[in-house]
């Protein structure tokens, strides 16, 4: 108990946001292992993680089975935060402990001299540790929270308003090629007080309407208007004076006196 108080009170002093996040006992191992403050402030998230990591093979399992281990995963697994979180979580949860703890040996470093000279003067030298155990805490109540259920959104107000639509060749174009044909305006329509097919099937549309009738069938062929080109060139120009004079056409205001 002794030794144990002696090396919190020690850790607490040299590495107190290390201490904050992963506890005295643990962040004395951790920092023993690397080698002192300084190394461990050197060593990236991904190192730390697996720092104190015991080799797993038949001797170290003592014989037992490997399916209760845990590879990737050194000292920092035996931490509060990490061993109090659920197993699905364990090591997301130590990654972000593992990145944290980079963090606060950084600062733990930049600090090493305020936390001897001025131990005294009111500084809190581990608030960096404590906001970020705060905000792994945070995280990992947010991990275990249900996910939400889908929403489902209103659809928006149709926008009744008309739109002036770009007239031109294009349109014309596209009006006339989903124009209603003859042969479809003629199966639209039904002729009154006579029965074609069975009962139901002119519900059903299975008829063909005026077509399938004595009174129908008369399509009237849609006739095409197409103006007349005139080339306005310098040979149709000649082509036309030529033929202006073979065939003896005088101007109107020309007499014949």
């Amino acid at each position: 108990f002794e030794l144990t108080q002696f090396v919190e009170m020690h850790m607490t002093r040299i590495a107190p946001n290390v201490s904050a996040i992963v506890g005295a006992a643990i962040a004395a191992r951790v920092v023993g292992l690397a080698g002192g403050l300084v190394e461990l402030s050197r060593i990236p998230s991904c190192n730390i993680q697996v720092l104190g990591q015991v080799k797993q093979n038949a001797h170290t399992r003592a014989g037992l089975s490997s399916v209760t281990t845990k590879p990737h995963m050194g000292i920092i697994a035996e931490c509060e935060l990490v061993s109090s979180a659920p197993e699905y979580l364990q090591r997301k949860v130590m990654k972000t402990v593992a990145a944290k703890l980079s963090l606060a040996a950084r600062c733990d470093f930049i600090n090493a001299e305020k936390s001897y000279g001025r131990k005294n003067n009111g500084i809190d030298l581990a608030a960096s540790g404590r906001a970020f155990r705060a905000e792994i805490e945070s995280k990992i109540s947010k991990w275990q929270e249900p996910d939400k259920a889908r929403t489902l959104k209103a659809l928006p107000k149709p926008n009744l308003a008309t739109k002036k639509r770009r007239g031109g060749k294009r349109v014309r174009r596209m009006k006339e090629r989903f124009e209603t044909t003859e042969l479809q305006k003629q199966a639209n329509k039904r002729s009154f007080n006579t029965q074609v097919g069975e009962y139901g099937d002119d519900a059903m549309g299975l008829t063909l309407g005026m077509l399938d009738s004595k009174d129908g069938g008369n399509l009237r062929q849609a006739v095409e208007k197409k103006k007349m080109k005139q080339a306005n060139t310098k040979a149709s120009r000649k082509k036309a004076a030529e033929m202006a004079k073979k065939s003896g056409a005088t101007s109107g205001l020309v007499s014949s006196m």
